[in-house]
């Protein structure tokens, strides 16, 4: 049952990716977007790397703002432009003006290595637009190896040679909670296409409804789900 539940989440994933849709899929991918957004809008600027692009779910949104999209990951993908690894990128130094890394760290092993990179491939003033996650349920096994803190991510950026402009709470406890229901019957009918119409649609107003009380409820983010990074190479 986990093994089929997981199987259909992943094709579900693949099928949105590139999709509005897709960040509704459940309270945590929404909160997640919301929070980024503004950040990209503000900072995404000329050539742009993507940092482990995956399904190139944020794609359509770095396009948007960049003179320049260039999708990285260790494996291809429709949104793969380059194959890389985050830990040894094979681009020469000050090659972007941005890197955006969304999701990706807790999957390196060696992330303090992935972040001296970000910096090296900037441009001198380049930006920094990182995610990552503090409260998250065990995914892609075996490579998965780290939750941040606060802290803890300030250490890291600070380490690596980059200057914090703001580091913010994406979703909370809330949207932590919710996403469960929405995992399990949005990949539960996943292939049934009447039956998973409705679901999408019902699924979209409680990811609105989540989101938005996690943004009102819970103000300290004690329980953050993700964390949003904008920080400067100096």
């Amino acid at each position: 049952m986990y093994r089929s539940l997981k199987e259909r989440g992943r094709a579900a994933s693949d099928y949105y990716a590139g999709s509005r849709e897709y960040f509704y899929l459940s309270p945590a991918g929404l909160s997640l977007l919301q929070t980024i957004q503004p950040v990209v809008e503000s900072c995404c600027r000329g050539r742009v790397l993507d940092a482990g692009a995956g399904r190139g779910v944020y794609r359509e949104l770095l396009a948007g703002f960049a003179e320049c999209y260039v999708g990285m990951d260790v494996a291809p993908t429709q949104a793969t432009d380059v194959l890389g690894d985050a830990q040894r990128l094979p681009f020469a130094d000050g090659a972007f003006d941005t890197v955006f890394c969304s999701q990706v760290l807790e999957h390196v092993p060696e992330p303090w290595l992935a972040l001296a990179e970000f910096r090296r491939v900037l441009k001198p003033g380049g930006h920094l637009i990182l995610t990552v996650p503090h409260l998250s349920w065990l995914h892609n096994e075996p490579h998965d190896y780290y939750r941040y803190t606060l802290y803890g991510l300030r250490f890291l950026l600070a380490k690596a040679g980059f200057r914090e402009k703001k580091i913010v709470p994406a979703g909370g406890l809330l949207s932590f909670l919710g996403h469960i229901p929405s995992a399990i019957l949005v990949n539960a009918t996943f292939g049934m296409p009447v039956v998973h119409r409705i679901v999408i649609a019902t699924n979209s107003i409680w990811g609105r409804l989540i989101a938005s009380l996690d943004r009102r409820l819970e103000k300290n983010k004690i329980y953050a789900l993700n964390y949003v990074c904008l920080a400067e190479k100096i």
